[in-house]
């Protein structure tokens, strides 16, 4: 097998990971998922909750990065669909379940504060 062959697999693989993760995430907390989320022009987020755009990500790895850009472009998709952002991301296993405590959400500062004064 050549490089490109195994290179391919490999992201092929971690693709399918990925792909497995976000739909058992939006089943197990009661999202839609995005049809083609990803794949489509104009397809915004990768599921919804009635109040929520969320986009999902998820690794096999020990660590990812969150990169400023994408918390923006979720951000700009959620304001267009009145709805507020989310980043949900999860460390998985190759079949998409997530590792124990490896399920997290990160949200806004100004939401997190909103919800915080709701409980008072």
């Amino acid at each position: 097998m050549s490089l490109l062959d195994r290179i391919n697999a490999r992201s092929a693989r971690t693709g399918d990971a990925g792909r497995k993760a976000e739909v058992k995430t939006a089943k197990r907390v009661g999202g839609d998922l995005t049809p083609a989320s990803g794949a489509m022009d104009g397809a915004k987020g990768d599921f919804t909750l009635p109040d929520l755009l969320i986009e999902n990500k998820s690794t096999t790895s020990d660590s990812f990065s969150v990169k400023y850009e994408h918390l923006q472009k979720i951000s700009q998709e959620a304001r267009a669909v009145g709805r507020a952002p989310a980043l949900f991301f999860q460390f998985t296993r190759r079949d998409g379940t997530p590792h124990p405590s490896g399920k997290w959400v990160c949200i806004p500062e100004h939401i997190w504060e909103e919800m915080q004064d709701a409980e008072d």
